[in-house]
Parts: C-alpha cells; structure tokens; sequence
C-alpha cells in the first residue's frame, strides 16, 4: 500500500494544549512527550481534519461525496468496515529533528524541560470589558509553540485509496489553516501539504490529487 503523510508547518505560535496548569507558572500547559518535545495527539488532529474535511465535502457536493467522510475517517459504527479508515499516528516533530533530540536526552546531554523550553515560550493573556480595559484576576499565562516548527502525521490505510478519496484528502490537507487552542486569537495557524511515498522518499502529492479530482469532476469520470 502507498504510504502517505500530512506535512504541518506553524505559521503563527500554537496551542496544543493538555488541560493542565501549573501553579505560579502557567495556566495552561502545551502536550509534551518524555523528551519534553511538543506534539499534538492523533485523535485531537483527526477531529480538526474532520471538520475541514466535512466542509469541503459541502463544497465540493455532499450529495455526491458526502459518503467519503465517512469511509475515510470512520464512524462510531463503522464495526467490521473499520478496516477500511484512515489511521493517524500523533502529530510529532519531523523525524530527523525528533531522533537527533530523543538521542541526547537518552545520552543525559539535554534534559527534557531544556527542549521544552528552547521549543516554546511562555504569553500572557487578559480579557477584556466592554470599555477596552482588562477584566481584573483575568491575567493568564499560556505556554505556546513557537512558529515555524515543522510536524508530520503519518497516514497508514490497509486499502487503495480511490483517486476521489484522495482527491477530497488532498483538498482537506491543503483546506486545514488553524488548529489547537485559541484559534480565534490568532495561535495555531498552519500550513499543510499531503505526501506520499514514491520510491523511497516522500513527495508532495497536494495539488496532483487535487487536479486529478476537478479533471475527474470536468470530464464525468
């Protein structure tokens, strides 16, 4: 089967936020591994792409593609047809980077909270009322990822996606602008690109699928 990726670059600082706070700190931490490396989980993304997937759908005809939403990233139901979705791994650090860092923390020459914090920064946030001034005990301090990381999501499929499958895939990967936490506040804002594996190495196949999808629309295919 071809192996396919979603290559995510940070346009602005993001968010992927954990749930939790840590006191005199911060009050909302970013997810982070055991090498103190940033990464968004698989079934957070998955929910993201979802919902720009089901706008593209509308877009593109849900009467007519509506279905492929739900053969390629599944439904609560989808019982022994499950097989047939799309899997997606956490999205992480590019490879190269993550094994050169995993590798020198496991040495003890970094310690993780060293990457976390070379990888982040911390913000300060307040609300405000309806005069423009801030709302007194509304001062928050967010941990953000810094912009310009590169992440990827590797895609795995035990079938051969069907060139309209991939097709509406491609125009999803390339639809998908802003992900995790605070995205109306300006974090998160990303740009991606679908690859797939050719011969070794992996390509970018987004606008290959997305002509061969609109040639497909335009000749009745």
């Amino acid at each position: 089967m071809t192996e396919y990726r979603i290559e995510v670059k940070l346009i602005t600082e993001s968010i992927f936020g954990s749930g939790y706070s840590i006191p005199s700190e911060v009050d909302l931490e970013v997810v982070t591994d055991e090498y103190g490396l940033p990464y968004m989980k698989a079934k957070t993304f998955k929910g993201n792409f979802r919902e720009a997937m089901e706008e593209i759908v509308r877009l593109v005809g849900k009467e007519k593609y509506g279905d492929i939403v739900d053969k390629l990233l599944g439904k609560g139901e989808a019982g022994l047809d499950q097989w047939k979705t799309l899997k997606f791994s956490d999205m992480r650090l590019a490879k190269n980077i993550r094994a050169a860092i995993e590798k020198a923390v496991s040495e003890g020459k970094i310690e993780p909270q060293e990457i976390k914090e070379a990888l982040t920064e911390i913000r300060s946030f307040t609300s405000v009322d309806e005069e423009g001034s801030s709302k007194k005990g509304s001062l928050r301090h967010l941990r953000v990822i810094k912009k310009g990381l590169i992440f990827e999501v590797d895609l795995h499929t035990e079938r051969n996606l069907t060139e309209e499958e991939l097709g509406i895939l491609a125009m999803t990967t390339s639809y998908l602008r802003h992900i995790g936490t605070m995205r109306t506040r300006g974090k998160g804002e990303i740009q991606c690109c679908l690859l797939e594996k050719v011969e070794g190495e992996f390509v970018d196949c987004t606008n290959k699928y997305i002509d061969r999808f609109f040639e497909g629309v335009r000749t009745g295919a």
